[in-house]
Formats: C-alpha cells, sequence, structure tokens
C-alpha cells in the first residue's frame, strides 16, 4: 500500500453531568465553563463572565447565552480571577480558579439578588474529585509536583506511570544519563505514545523511543498530561497515550532561583555481589546544578522566563558474569600459557585466536577476558560518564486585545560515555552524543467571545551519534574478516551466552552510527461557541525527516556454546552483515479532527468527534529502500540527480 488510512473514528458519549462542561481544548490549553443561575435556579441570560489571570494580567469576557451557559475557550495554563455580573445581581468573585492543559474548570454561580455596585460576594470553591468533563482519562501533573517529587535523574517520564491506566519498570537509579522510561497505556506498546512538547512533536520518529526525547528540568515544567483513553478527536497520532507537557513562561512579577543536587558512593552501601568477590565499591557521583529567572519585560505586555540546568555524573556500571567454569580447582588464572590452558581445562590444543585474545591486555594493564574471582566468574564495575548542558527560553507578547504570542526554545547538548555496551566486561564501551532542539511559536487570536483560533508552528530536532571504544583489531589476534579494512575492531563474541557467559568486543547497534530525526509541525485550532454547541475543529501536519548512516553488523558476530569450545576454536554460529544501510527518508502526516460538544441539557452532554489521519509511507531520496517503485519516485529521483 502506498498509504495507510490510521483512523476515521465517530465517537459518541453520553455523559451526565452536573453543570455543561465539555471536553477538552488544545494541546497548549484549558478552559473554563458553567452556569449562572439565581437563588431560585433560574438561569440568567446575558451574565458577563470575566477571567483574568493571574500571572499576566491577560483578561477574558464573554455573555452567557440563552441557557446560561458560558464558555472561556483557549486560556493557557494559569490561576485566574473570575468575576460575574448581571443586571439586578450582586457580583459573584471565584479566586484561584486554575486552569490546566487539555481540561476544563467548572464554575457554576448562583447570584444573589442585590445593586451590582454593592459588596462583591467572594466564593470559595474546591476542585471536584469527580471528572464529569468528558470520557477521557488522565492526570495533570503541575510543577510543584514534578520539581519536588523525588526524582533521582530529575526526569519527568519516570513518573508518568503515576496516570490511571499506565505501567512502566521500575527505574534503575543506578543507570547513566536520563534515563528515560518506556511507559505502556492500557496494554499497548511502549512505542505506541505520543509525545507534544509545547504543542509540538517531540517524538523520535526513527523508533518512537522515549529514550532520546527532550528532557526539561523539573522546574522549568509548568505541567504536564498523560491522557490514556477516549480522548476527544483533537488527540491522535498514536493508539496508546498521548502526553503533553508545557513549559513555564514569565509572569508580571520576578521570580528566580537557584538550585543543587548531589549525590556521592560516599553515603551508599556496597553491591552485594561485588562485596562478596571483594571489588570495592562502585563509583557514583551525580550533580545537578541550575538556575532559572522570569518576570515581566512590560507588565500586562510581555514577559521572559530562562532557565540553565547542568548535569555532571560519573557513576560505575557494575557486570557479574561467568568467565570459565571452574574444573575441580583448576581455573582461568594471570598465567594464560598455551601448556597451562591445555592442562587446566584438558583439551589438546588451543587456537591461535583464542590464545591471542586471551592474553591481549587493555591500557589499565588488565586483560581484556579479566580473570575470574571465584566458580570461574567475575564480578566487577567500570566507570562511565555523562555531561548535560540544557538551556530554556520563552518569550510572550501581547500584540493588542485580539492576539497572543509565544514563542519557546530549548536546546541540550549531553554527551555520554559508556564503559559497558554489548559486551558485559571493560574495554569495549561506546561514546555518545544526544542533542535536542525544541522550537515552538503560538499566536492566539480572537474574533469575538465565541470564535478564538490557535495557530502552532514548531520544529524539533533529535541527534545521536554512536562511537565505539574499540582497544584491539581482529587482524592482531588472527581473525579474518572481509569488512576489516572499512571497518576494523572485533567482531561481537559471546562466549557461553545461555550460561550468563563474557561477551568482548563490539556491538552491532553501536558501530559508528549517525542519527538526525527532525519534524515540523504546522497545526491549527479553531474554537466556536454557538448556543448549546461547543465546536473546534482543526489540523495538523507533521514533517518528518530521519537520516541515519550505520554501518549495520559490520564487524558482526560469534556465538560460542562453552569456553571449552572458544579454546579450540569451534564457533556455534558467525554473522557479517554487509551492505549500504545509511538512509535519508522523508515522510508527512496529514491530520483533521473536529469534534462537537453538544450541551444536551443541564445534565447531559453529547460529544461527537471526527478525526481522519493520512499517514503518508516513508520515501529514500536516493531509492534505497527494499520497497523502492521507480514509476512512483521518479519525479524525486529526478531531482535530487539535477542536485
Amino acid at each position: 500500500m502506498r498509504f495507510r488510512k490510521a483512523v476515521s473514528v465517530l465517537v459518541l458519549s453520553f455523559l451526565p453531568c452536573i453543570s455543561a462542561t465539555t471536553l477538552a481544548q488544545s494541546q497548549t490549553t484549558g478552559r473554563i465553563a458553567g452556569t449562572v443561575t439565581d437563588e431560585q435556579g433560574a438561569v440568567i441570560v446575558g451574565a458577563e463572565v470575566t477571567a483574568i489571570s493571574r500571572t499576566t494580567g491577560e483578561e477574558r469576557k464573554v455573555i452567557t447565552d440563552r441557557e446560561g451557559h458560558f464558555t472561556l475557550s483557549l486560556l493557557p495554563s494559569s490561576t485566574y480571577l473570575v468575576s460575574l455580573t448581571a443586571s439586578g445581581f450582586r457580583k459573584a468573585l471565584f479566586d484561584d480558579i486554575k486552569v490546566t492543559i487539555t481540561e476544563t474548570t467548572a464554575i457554576n454561580a448562583e447570584l444573589a439578588v442585590g445593586a451590582l455596585l454593592e459588596e462583591s460576594v467572594m466564593v470559595n470553591t474546591a476542585p471536584s474529585l469527580i471528572q464529569n468533563d468528558g470520557p477521557q482519562r488522565g492526570r495533570v501533573v503541575d510543577s510543584r509536583a514534578v520539581s519536588e517529587l523525588p526524582l533521582a535523574k530529575r526526569n519527568f517520564t519516570q513518573i508518568l506511570a503515576l496516570s490511571p491506566g499506565t505501567a512502566a519498570a521500575l527505574p534503575d537509579n543506578t543507570a547513566v544519563g536520563r534515563n528515560s522510561q518506556q511507559v505502556s497505556v492500557n496494554g499497548a506498546r511502549v512505542t505506541h505514545n505520543n509525545f507534544q512538547i509545547n504543542g509540538i512533536d517531540a517524538n523520535y520518529i526513527h523508533t518512537n523511543n522515549a529514550q532520546f526525547i527532550a528532557i526539561p528540568a523539573p522546574e522549568t515544567i509548568q505541567e504536564f498530561k498523560v491522557q490514556t483513553s477516549l480522548y476527544d478527536s483533537t488527540f491522535g497520532r498514536s493508539g496508546g497515550g498521548n502526553i503533553q507537557l508545557v513549559t513555564k513562561s514569565g509572569s508580571n512579577e520576578f521570580h528566580g532561583a537557584a538550585y543543587g543536587y548531589f549525590r556521592d558512593d560516599a553515603f551508599n552501601a556496597n553491591n552485594p555481589f561485588l562485596k562478596a568477590a571483594g571489588v570495592k565499591r562502585p563509583i557514583l557521583k551525580r550533580n545537578a546544578f541550575g538556575g532559572m529567572l522570569g518576570g515581566p519585560i512590560q507588565k500586562d505586555k510581555s514577559f521572559v522566563f530562562i532557565s540553565y540546568q547542568g548535569t555532571r555524573e560519573r557513576d560505575s556500571l557494575t557486570s557479574n558474569v561467568l568467565i570459565a567454569p571452574c574444573l575441580g580447582a583448576s581455573c582461568l588464572t594471570e598465567d594464560r600459557s598455551e601448556q597451562t590452558l591445555r592442562n587446566t581445562f584438558g583439551v589438546p590444543t588451543i587456537h591461535s585466536a583464542a590464545l591471542a585474545l586471551l592474553n591481549v591486555k587493555l591500557a589499565n594493564g588488565k586483560f581484556l577476558i579479566p580473570t575470574p574471582q571465584a566458580n570461574g566468574r567475575y564480578s566487577g564495575s567500570a566507570p562511565s560518564s555523562y555531561r548535560e548542558d540544557q538551556f530554556n527560553s520563552n518569550v510572550d507578547y501581547r500584540l493588542n486585545q485580539q492576539n497572543w504570542l509565544a514563542a519557546k526554545f530549548f536546546l541540550s547538548n549531553a554527551p555520554t560515555t559508556l564503559a559497558l555496551f554489548g559486551a558485559n566486561v571493560p574495554g569495549f564501551g561506546v561514546e555518545q552524543g544526544n542533542n535536542n532542539r525544541i522550537i515552538s511559536l503560538k499566536d492566539v487570536h480572537i474574533f469575538s467571545s465565541g470564535v478564538i483560533n490557535e495557530a502552532r508552528l514548531g520544529y524539533n530536532f533529535i541527534r545521536q551519534d554512536t562511537y565505539p571504544q574499540e582497544p584491539v583489531r581482529d587482524s592482531e589476534v588472527g581473525i579474518k574478516r572481509s569488512t576489516a579494512n572499512a571497518l576494523p575492531g572485533l567482531p561481537l563474541i559471546s562466549i557461553g551466552a545461555d550460561a550468563g557467559g563474557v561477551s568482548i568486543g563490539t556491538d552491532p547497534q553501536a558501530g559508528d552510527t549517525r542519527i538526525a530525526v527532525s519534524t515540523v509541525t504546522a497545526a491549527d485550532v479553531l474554537s466556536i461557541r454557538r448556543g448549546k454547541h461547543n465546536l473546534r475543529t482543526g489540523a495538523e501536519l507533521r514533517y518528518y525527516q530521519n537520516t541515519f548512516n550505520r554501518n549495520l553488523q559490520g564487524r558482526g558476530s560469534i556465538s560460542i556454546q562453552s569456553f571449552k569450545d572458544f579454546l579450540i576454536g569451534a564457533t556455534t554460529l558467525a554473522s557479517l552483515g554487509v551492505g549500504i544501510a545509511d538512509r535519508n527518508l522523508r515522510a508527512t502526516d496529514y491530520n483533521f479532527f473536529v469534534q462537537d460538544d453538544w450541551t444536551v441539557s443541564s445534565k447531559w452532554t453529547l460529544n461527537l468527534g471526527l478525526r481522519y489521519e493520512l499517514n503518508l509511507p516513508p520515501y529514500d531520496t536516493r531509492g534505497r529502500l527494499a520497497t523502492f517503485d521507480p514509476a512512483f519516485y521518479q519525479p524525486r529521483l529526478e531531482l535530487d540527480n539535477r542536485n
């Protein structure tokens, strides 16, 4: 098939509601909605509802309709002061009304009879414990929770499983780097999720793996939400969860902070396996430090927020592997002579390559295949390192009462050295570079109190480079390989893998890999209030570029059943992949939706949603895909040839 239709769904849901509440707004905004009545329960038509942001001073006004309903749409996440006035009634004030992304905050006001200019009535309300604004399930986690929860890696993906219907593995506190967590939503695969940051696609489209997405510092996150099921037609792309994250903006008051976190192995107990083997406590030194500042450029008009976070980490990866089983009292020792090996393990001959590998030493003077401590097993640790510098800058600007602009930029560079990668003993680590860039531009335009538009344009870039450490070449130990000249090094050699044996050499997935993934997102959401209908319609275009250069399987792999087989050179399985693995892929997604939240009565809302997605298959600009169709791609090939 040349394309696939991702989803075309009509959703009908009857929702019992206390008031006329409606569904979510957009990926970066929420709304306030409700009903205004008098003390006898009769609706008040023409009441004026005003919401003023406590952080930016932004003011929105609407008038209640013939049913006494009102909706304030596409509101930025903030706390608001809401006032309700009507002729012949006292003014009612609702303070600290919190608006969160993708959700509706309900206010049902009862106005008391009196003069408009008399003393206002302050109404104290607590948030409802019942979500009655739609069938969707999910949970908003705000800035305070993100920054105050004890996250060892200060990574918001480690608390995605707080939302209902989600499951994730227990984070490894000793892992090197960000240690981003994969989450399964309602049993879907962990790659079936959709991540958006500030309304912009933030996915690692190469594998849709959460490991490489941008991770803003907890102090810079305004809030995030994981929607797990029955979210309305505004959200799509995935069959699992939809994760939306919004970073902080400035306000009318200057606020700043500086912080520092540290961990040290001096406070830790030793790994019991290492302690039993007489190995000292592994290194663990982790420091995170940073600061942020936000405030007004011009009060009630323009605002700025900037932040920096640095992370410095040295961490040891541990291994506990079987090197060679002991035969009686005889084990592999520092004496690696051919005669000693033959006598110890009872083999007639020793293969020259095996003998050479057993006697190769690393730069630190230790054997490439380490000498085991007891029972033929080796327990040890190898230091790794991680360094990250990230910057975040946001600017909000009110052009006039009808237009609000927001520009946000995130940058992160994170080089990493992993001492163990594929091989489970020191010597064959990798150098990795993980870089992220996200730029988002948003414009909210108010045509009238009932017609509001949100337009978004953004760019997401992820770069991941991997370079293997190769202390020895196969040509130096007598192993011959057809790709040795182009890809020097050592194949991944696994000895007794089924018994937890030793592996040395370069992992096939770590061979000189350079991956660059970028996404351009253009989206528009139009919100219209007409009588009993709250309409939202919009479209989204995503253009993906995926360029990767990889010497895939270039060094190959060798599997050996046992240590004795290794000594005599008897391999169980050997593989060597050849060919061109480079790709320069392009793909485009087209998404359209319409949502009608119809207030049938004060107790029932009918939610109608239709979403259509056209996700075209990727094509290679140089025609290197196995599914290459010359007839279909000929125009692109001609263009490439001219260039």
